[in-house]
C-alpha cells in the first residue's frame, strides 16, 4: 500500500553492473520502508499510477548507476529534482559488464547511500526528512 507523504526512490534502469547495484539498492531502501520504489519507465510512458505518484509533490530519491545519468535525465524532462541524487560511477565504482557483479562493491554503495540519507536527518520509520 502506498504511503501519499513516504518518499520516492527511482533507479537507474541500465544494462551494466552499476545499474544492477543501483536497483539492488533502491530495493533494499524500499523494503527498509526509507522509501517507496516507484517505475522511471512507466513516468516516462505515462501510466497513470505511475503519473500520480509523481504527481503528488513528494520528495524524491535517485540513484543512477553510470555518468550518463539516465533516470535523472528523465526527471528533467518532467521539470522534478531530486531532494537526494546518488550517481555510483561518481561515487568511486567501477562501471564493468552487466554479469560482473560485486556483493562487496554492492554491500559498500548501500552503506555510503544510507549513511548520506541518515546524515540529512533522513527518516527510516516515514520515509522523509525529520
Amino acid at each position: 500500500m502506498s504511503n501519499p507523504t513516504k518518499s520516492l526512490i527511482y533507479s537507474c534502469s541500465g544494462c551494466c553492473n552499476l545499474a544492477r547495484m543501483a536497483h539492488d539498492i533502491a530495493l533494499n531502501i524500499d523494503k527498509d520502508g526509507m522509501a517507496e520504489m516507484a517505475c522511471i519507465s512507466g513516468v516516462m510512458g505515462r501510466v497513470p499510477q505511475q503519473v500520480e505518484k509523481i504527481s503528488a509533490n513528494r520528495p524524491i530519491i535517485v540513484i543512477d548507476g553510470c555518468e550518463q545519468a539516465c533516470t535523472k535525465s528523465c526527471l528533467d524532462l518532467c521539470s522534478l529534482t531530486p531532494e537526494h541524487y546518488f550517481n555510483l560511477e561518481s561515487l568511486g565504482f567501477e562501471l564493468r559488464d552487466k554479469w560482473d557483479e560485486s556483493l562487496v562493491e554492492n554491500f559498500q554503495a548501500l552503506n555510503l547511500i544510507y549513511k548520506e540519507l541518515l546524515a540529512t536527518s533522513y527518516s527510516f520509520e516515514n520515509g522523509v526528512k525529520s
